[in-house]
């Protein structure tokens, strides 16, 4: 990498920033970056690159390990990683005893990142309980990815309304993308060591997941939910998550962990019984008033109970 290509990188992994942040540290940066990678390979300084624009990635979007967001993420992350290692599992068993083969009866274009979605999660949720945060960030990454992947296959064919195509394979799919991007959104310098607590926490989740996303058959008997019930199902967890600007993070870490599978699964069953998405407005609006409401009143506290602004 040439002088000239390597300060075109910098500024372009600095540009992640916030503005006033880089023109107060950008040059401070710069000659860091410049002075430790001075005797480095190729590889070595894209690994640098890339960590330099990640962290200000972090900083604009208000994920690193000293903001809410990030400390958020962090708290949440044995929850998201068991619970999407526990429904995998469950869903790989569940295949195998409906079928006598682990498939599902699908064909190799379906088979192909449903397995990869499947197997990532597991193995995700594994490297979490040993404590290599590492390989299960990476691995949750493999599973949005294959997630992504299923769901683009299930609309592709779709002619005719595709809105309730992707609702349908999101019942499924969602919720292995947003753990994972819950997942990746935590610091991994803030991650921990897992202790019994964690490792408690991570198993807890495994089990109990797939025994509430089996108990009924999201495809059938749930179907003829009420839809007020659906809403509440999506609106309490959210709103139990919404308490971290209160300081309530025992609270908003459990509603974090069980939106995304609440918004799976009742997503398309909203649509479908209501007639459309532009009727769930009256919903949305009410939901985002009562956020707003936590957000202005009263004080706020971070996790370690200090007032904030």
């Amino acid at each position: 990498m040439s002088m000239a290509d390597s300060t075109v990188a910098v500024r372009t992994a600095l540009a992640f920033y916030p503005g006033r942040y880089r023109r107060e540290r950008g040059d401070e940066l710069a000659v860091v970056f410049a002075d430790t990678t001075a005797e480095a390979g190729v590889a070595a300084k894209v690994r640098e690159l890339l960590d330099l624009g990640a962290y200000g990635l972090r900083m604009r979007t208000g994920l690193t390990s000293t903001s809410r967001g990030g400390r958020l993420a962090v708290l949440a992350a044995p929850l998201v990683a068991g619970a999407a290692g526990g429904l995998a599992a469950g869903q790989a068993l569940l295949n195998y005893l409906e079928s006598g083969m682990p498939i599902g009866g699908w064909g190799l274009l379906h088979l192909l990142p449903y397995w990869a979605l499947l197997g990532a999660a597991m193995l995700s949720a594994v490297a979490a309980l040993l404590g290599r945060w590492t390989a299960a960030k990476l691995l949750a990454g493999v599973s949005a990815l294959a997630a992504g992947v299923d769901l683009v296959w299930s609309v592709s064919g779709a002619v005719v309304q595709p809105l309730w195509y992707l609702l349908e394979a999101f019942q499924w799919d969602g919720p292995f993308v947003l753990w994972a991007l819950l997942l990746l959104a935590a610091p991994k310098d803030a991650l921990p060591v897992p202790t019994w607590r964690e490792r408690g926490l991570l198993l807890a989740a495994a089990v109990l997941t797939p025994v509430a996303a089996f108990a009924d058959n999201v495809y059938t008997s749930w179907y003829e939910l009420d839809t007020q019930w659906r809403a509440l199902m999506i609106v309490v967890p959210l709103l139990m998550a919404l308490t971290a600007v209160r300081g309530w993070y025992q609270v908003s870490v459990l509603g974090l962990a069980v939106l995304p599978w609440a918004l799976g699964v009742n997503l398309h069953g909203l649509w479908q019984q209501e007639g459309g998405a532009w009727k769930l407005l009256p919903m949305a609006v009410a939901t985002v008033s009562v956020a707003i409401a936590l957000a202005l009143v009263g004080r706020r506290k971070g996790p370690d109970g200090r007032q904030l602004a």
